[in-house]
């Protein structure tokens, strides 16, 4: 039986570059037979400071929030040999893992980044910005509920020019995944909700279509589509799209923050919107 810290490991979940989540079973203390699911450290980063930051960050701002489509963390075990999270277990795959088996019905993906977008939503208002929007982070639950994760990389929104250049100072290197990244986190500019707009207009973009909107033969080429080229209509990439979901991932997706939407209530109000229309669309 394998165990980690007082809890027995019953199956691996997911993983990612640097961390491994498993499904565990509490067999001592406080809790003992709740089954959570833990984040644990890849041991060749487990004294890795940067990384370990990075998993106290997320526990510091999660424990904050409160919100149904956001996921609950409700320890860290930062003295372990591999550092862990301890967090809700969310029975279901991550938009990232849908997509790739099979494209979605189009109600069903609007619905579940409009899940996501209220979940960002209350986010912002509490005054942070994930700055890692993407399907792999989106968890869609057997209950069709919708959990944002991973927020590693989560940093406050920039109101000021202080704190922006104090984020400049600290975090040297690039935070947050090529693909999906808005141009402001690209060019290293003060960072806001309308980031992560940009980052679920990317998500949604994927969702509907099956593919990313860019996709540069390097990353260099990658980052400057982001930051240059408009996204391509999506109305060729899947027949009997409604115009105006086009128009909001064209918006979404805007270069300059202040063309987006101007948060993600409105996103979310606007996809639920387009649901009906998209309920028989192949």
């Amino acid at each position: 039986m394998e165990t980690i810290n007082g809890f027995q490991i019953l199956r691996k979940v997911a993983e990612s570059n640097t961390a491994e989540i498993f499904h565990v079973r509490r067999i001592v203390g406080k809790g003992k037979g709740a089954e959570p699911a833990v984040k644990v450290l890849r041991p060749e980063y487990a004294q890795d400071a940067q990384e370990r930051e990075f998993l106290q960050n997320e526990h510091r701002i999660c424990t904050g929030l409160d919100h149904p489509n956001i996921i609950r963390i409700h320890e860290i075990q930062a003295a372990a040999v591999r550092p862990f999270l301890v967090m809700d277990l969310v029975q279901g795959p991550n938009l990232r893992t849908i997509i790739g088996q099979k494209r979605p019905r189009l109600a069903d993906g609007l619905e579940w980044i409009a899940q996501a977008a209220d979940g960002l939503e209350y986010c912002h208002q509490r005054g942070y910005v994930h700055c890692d929007v993407k399907p792999q982070n989106i968890l869609v639950g057997e209950d069709r509920l919708v959990r944002v994760i991973d927020f590693a990389l989560a940093v406050p929104q920039e109101a000021t020019l202080g704190q922006y250049l104090l984020r400049r100072l600290v975090r040297r290197r690039r935070p947050g995944t090529w693909s999906y990244m808005s141009p402001e986190q690209i060019r290293r500019r003060r960072l806001t909700g309308l980031a992560d707009v940009y980052s679920l207009g990317v998500s949604l973009f994927e969702t509907v279509t099956g593919r990313l909107p860019f996709a540069g033969e390097t990353a260099q080429a990658l980052l400057e589509q982001h930051v240059f080229d408009a996204p391509p209509p999506m109305t060729p990439l899947r027949n009997g799209l409604p115009k105006d979901l086009d128009d909001l991932v064209r918006a979404m997706m805007a270069k300059d923050p202040l063309d987006r939407p101007a948060g993600m209530r409105y996103v979310s109000g606007k996809l639920r919107s387009l649901i009906p229309a998209c309920r028989k669309v192949e």
